[in-house]
């Protein structure tokens, strides 16, 4: 167990490195344009452990950070199809995965209002603008949409 937490963790961490790999050799799997991400197929974690040498446990490490990502959420929730590492349509996205990915959501909508709320009540410090990339191609989501797509996804489970 303690090296399976091992593990994990050193994927997590040597995620970004790692990324770079997965997004070369599989472009369509890991797209770097926001509007391609598609839900991989469900056994994409053991394929691309297969494929790379890596055990499962830091395999799941480095693709955390991905699969949680707000646009993989939002990719989640608006596609009904996953995808292969190949970019070929695989098995259809499930209920229970678009209710963990509004969840998420909602969880990083919530981390984020509470970080503006804290920011607020400290005292005001001006801080120099940094030369930055251009915005996300997305609208930032609100709370009230992300509670609208939980509620859909609620419903979608019900009916």
């Amino acid at each position: 167990m303690a090296t399976y937490r091992i593990e994990r963790d050193r994927g997590s961490k040597e995620s970004r490195q790692q990324f770079a790999v997965l997004r070369k050799k599989w472009p369509l799997a890991f797209p770097v344009k926001q509007q391609d991400v598609r839900p991989l197929a469900i056994g994409a974690a053991a394929e691309i452990g297969t494929a790379m040498g890596w055990s499962h446990p830091y395999t799941l490490g480095v693709l955390a950070g991905w699969k949680m990502a707000p646009v993989y959420c939002r990719a989640v929730l608006c596609y009904d199809q996953r995808i292969a590492l190949d970019g070929s349509p695989a098995e259809t996205v499930e209920a229970e995965a678009k209710d963990l990915a509004a969840k998420q959501l909602a969880k990083l909508a919530a981390r984020k209002a509470a970080k503006k709320a804290a920011e607020a009540a400290a005292p005001a410090v001006v801080k120099p603008k940094p030369a930055s990339a251009p915005p996300p191609a997305l609208p930032p989501e609100t709370p009230k949409q992300l509670r609208d797509l939980v509620r859909a996804s609620l419903l979608r489970r019900s009916a």
